[in-house]
């Protein structure tokens, strides 16, 4: 039986979700963030991991209890031994900053629990065409496939008639 294409969720999803402010930028964030909860996620296995949650944790701010509410609602990846291996990897050959090691955190638990997409509005890290093809490369050698790294703005959609299923 077919499944659903997996999306994992990184904390800068659910941030823009509840996002409040009068940033211009931020308040697009959100309405595309809120697009896609609503028309598209039900096309997806949806799931986040306890990264995530300890990130929106951290500190305090005025949407936090509605963030850790969403994220606890989502279904978790758990982190393993693989997934330490795979962020000391990522940090080492400097695909994401030693000072950003929940980054490297979420592209290890989306590689090795082979999520289709990682769902996120970080380009300085995440989704941009250089981390991508690093992962690729390093995914390769080590015989794992690496999440597309997208945001809302970018995922296939079904609405639009697109594809949402990705070739292994």
């Amino acid at each position: 039986m077919p499944h659903n294409p997996t999306v994992y969720l990184d904390t800068s999803i659910i941030s823009a979700y509840w996002y409040r402010g009068s940033n211009v930028a931020m308040l697009a964030r959100r309405l595309h963030t809120r697009k896609w909860w609503d028309c598209e996620r039900a096309y997806f296995d949806v799931w986040t991991s306890a990264f995530a949650e300890a990130e929106l944790g951290e500190g305090t701010y005025r949407e936090q209890s509605d963030c850790l509410k969403m994220v606890r609602r989502q279904a978790y990846l758990a982190a393993n031994a693989s997934v330490g291996h795979l962020m000391d990897e990522i940090i080492s050959r400097g695909i994401v900053p030693a000072n950003k090691p929940r980054d490297a955190a979420h592209l290890a638990i989306s590689t090795v629990h082979e999520m289709d997409y990682l769902l996120t509005w970080n380009y300085a890290h995440l989704a941009n065409p250089a981390v991508q093809e690093q992962m690729e490369s390093l995914c390769e050698r080590l015989k794992l496939v690496c999440a597309a790294l997208v945001s809302p703005e970018s995922i296939p959609q079904i609405r639009f008639g697109q594809s949402i299923r990705r070739g292994r």
